[in-house]
């Protein structure tokens, strides 16, 4: 599975409730497909660094440009399929203006296998295993 980060910007007006519906929606559709939804973070209205067109004008002020709205962060493990899954739901839904994935990087990422003999975390652990089976010799010969 993959670590996912899902940022989501929708209309500042839209009502908490359509939001918690949007958000169990995504959640029930990643744990449903085997994934795990690590986080679901609400990082409150925003100003937007640009005026953004929505796909419909809004139900409730028929307004279509908006200037500021509410950013959403989800981040979740689960296959690549799942994830456009999400994104499919995302795209449907009247209240989102933007969306973007990320694979999210964790430490593991950083360590690179390809070259072995170049990577000193690798080098210490080969250290430490030659190091261990030298113990083991050891304690074979004295018994």
């Amino acid at each position: 599975m993959v670590f996912y980060e899902c940022v989501i910007s929708t209309k500042h007006t839209t009502h908490f409730r359509a939001l918690s519906a949007m958000m169990k929606q995504i959640s029930h559709k990643i744990v449903d497909n085997g994934g795990i939804v690590r986080s679901i973070q609400n990082h409150g209205i925003r100003q937007f660094p640009h005026r953004v067109q929505a796909k419909n004008p809004d139900y409730i002020t028929g307004q279509r440009y908006f200037e500021k709205g509410r950013y959403i962060s989800i981040y979740y493990d689960s296959n690549p399929t799942t994830r456009a899954q999400v994104e499919r739901v995302l795209a449907f839904d009247d209240q989102v203006l933007r969306n973007t994935h990320l694979r999210a990087r964790s430490k593991l990422d950083w360590i690179s296998t390809q070259r072995m003999d170049k990577n000193p975390y690798v080098q210490q652990v080969l250290k430490m295993d030659q190091e261990k089976m030298a113990q083991q010799e050891a304690s074979k010969l004295e018994s």
